[in-house]
């Protein structure tokens, strides 16, 4: 895919969110407030942005297409944390206006240039992919688990998106300095796992993952998106692929 091909995508995609299931009566048990409210209300604050330093960022790229796409990326991830944020207020949950995760991944992409920005960013979205999996199976809320499956099906073309970006800001580059980099942020991706774990351990146990599974599932959907930065998977020949596929059987509910 180019950056064009993600233009469209995203634009297509605006009307995803339409026709969710606001009228479901199901309200949260107590039970399940105890399991996902906190991540919940952190993932909700991490999704909310505004973007500008972002698409800032996107410009030194020099590309109009990329900068295009960028845009309407930060409007869908905007729309995630409004989805999330009615659902919170639908379950009388209170958004919160801080949070020590989001701060310290937002501080993380200040530094550096528009590569590292990026890599910050994939460490969030690999997390998340796999936190919305967890969130899909720690409720029985038809309307949840609606918003996950549509988030992660997002996430997937995200994913996508920003390896493109980055292979394209590495395009020919090899030798030691690369594999430390790559280190590096390998380094900076564990750090973020139990960084999650901690803040949402019980969303996570309650979707089925404990720290080693969830670390499992972090470092497959880590080399998954690192083969794509190599251009060693055919991205978007059969529909996004990632995280938010998992066995039938595990499914509560159709979405």
């Amino acid at each position: 895919m180019t950056f064009a091909d993600f233009t469209a995508h995203f634009l297509v995609n605006q009307t995803r969110y339409a026709d969710l299931a606001w009228d479901d009566p199901h309200r949260l048990t107590a039970a399940e407030l105890r399991a996902v409210r906190g991540s919940l209300q952190a993932f909700q604050r991490g999704e909310s942005s505004e973007g500008h330093f972002l698409y800032a960022r996107a410009k030194q790229l020099g590309d109009p297409d990329y900068v295009a796409a960028m845009r309407l990326f930060i409007k869908e991830e905007q729309t995630h944390a409004a989805v999330l944020g009615r659902f919170l207020d639908q379950q009388r949950i209170p958004r919160l206006k801080g949070h020590w995760l989001d701060g310290i991944f937002r501080q993380l992409r200040r530094v550096l240039g528009l590569e590292h920005t990026l890599r910050v960013l994939l460490v969030a979205e690999v997390t998340a992919a796999v936190y919305y999996r967890a969130l899909y199976q720690a409720t029985f809320s038809g309307l949840l688990q609606q918003i996950c499956r549509r988030i992660l099906l997002d996430e997937a073309v995200h994913l996508e998106f920003q390896a493109l970006a980055l292979r394209t800001l590495a395009a020919g580059r090899r030798g030691p300095a690369e594999w430390l980099r790559r280190q590096a942020y390998r380094g900076l991706m564990a750090g973020a796992t139990l960084a999650v774990y901690a803040s949402c351990r019980r969303t996570l146990r309650a979707g089925g993952f404990g720290l080693l599974n969830f670390a499992e599932a972090i470092a497959a959907e880590w080399g998954r998106v690192e083969q794509l930065q190599r251009g060693a998977v055919a991205a978007g020949a059969a529909g996004p692929v990632g995280a938010w596929q998992w066995p039938g059987a595990q499914v509560r509910a159709a979405s």
